[in-house]
C-alpha cells in the first residue's frame, strides 16, 4: 500500500483512493507514511459507489485489482484502466484489459509480487498522459462502452441472455417440488 500512495504521489494527479477498513476496524490510510501529503493531492475515503466515480466525467483512469465486476464497470463508463491484479482470475482480467480490449495497462509487479511506486506512476502517466497510447486506450475504452451499452439494451444479446436465463431459472423453479 505504501508503494502505491508513493506512485499516486509521485504521478503528480488528483484522486480518490478507497482504502477499506480492516476487519478488525482498523483505519489503514493512518499507516501510511506520507498520509499527509497523499490529502493535499487526492481523497482517501473509506467507502464509495464506484459506479457513480467512476461515471462522473473528470475521471481520467481507474487504477483496480481487476476483479470481473471492476473491470466490466470501467468497459461499461469508458475509463481506461491501470489494472494491478493481486490473485486468481484478476491476471486474466488484466491481459485482457491490456492485450485484448486494448483500454488499459498492467503494472508488472516485482519479483517479490510488489507493485513498485515508479511502476504505479509509469501505469497512471502512460494512461493519462501517454501520447498517443494513451490516446488509443481512450478511444478504446469508448468503443467497448459502446459495445456494452448496446448489448445490454433491449432486445442486445446480453438482454437476451439474462431474459433466458431468468426464464430457465423460473421454469426450474415452478417445476421443482419440495
Amino acid at each position: 500500500m505504501e508503494e502505491i500512495a508513493h506512485g499516486l504521489l509521485e504521478s503528480q494527479k488528483t484522486f480518490l483512493w478507497v482504502i477499506r477498513t480492516s476487519y478488525s476496524g482498523e483505519r489503514l490510510e493512518e499507516k501510511l507514511s506520507c498520509k499527509d501529503e497523499l490529502e493535499k493531492q487526492g481523497m482517501i475515503v473509506p467507502w464509495c459507489s464506484q459506479m457513480r466515480v467512476l461515471s462522473h466525467p473528470c475521471v481520467g483512469c481507474f487504477v483496480t485489482h481487476c476483479g470481473w465486476n471492476s473491470s466490466l464497470e470501467s468497459m461499461v463508463v469508458g475509463v481506461p484502466v491501470v489494472a494491478v491484479p493481486l490473485w486468481n482470475d484478476q491476471a486474466t482480467n488484466a491481459k485482457f484489459i491490456q492485450d485484448v480490449w486494448k483500454i488499459g495497462v498492467r503494472a508488472i509487479a516485482n519479483d517479490g509480487g510488489v507493485f513498485e511506486a515508479y511502476e504505479i506512476k509509469r501505469c497512471i502517466e502512460l494512461v493519462m498522459d501517454g501520447g498517443q497510447i494513451g490516446e488509443e486506450m481512450r478511444i478504446n475504452a469508448k468503443k467497448w462502452q459502446g459495445m456494452a451499452r448496446e448489448a445490454a439494451k433491449d432486445g442486445g444479446p446480453s438482454n437476451m441472455n439474462l431474459r433466458t436465463f431468468v426464464n430457465e431459472l423460473g421454469d426450474g423453479v415452478t417445476k421443482t417440488t419440495i
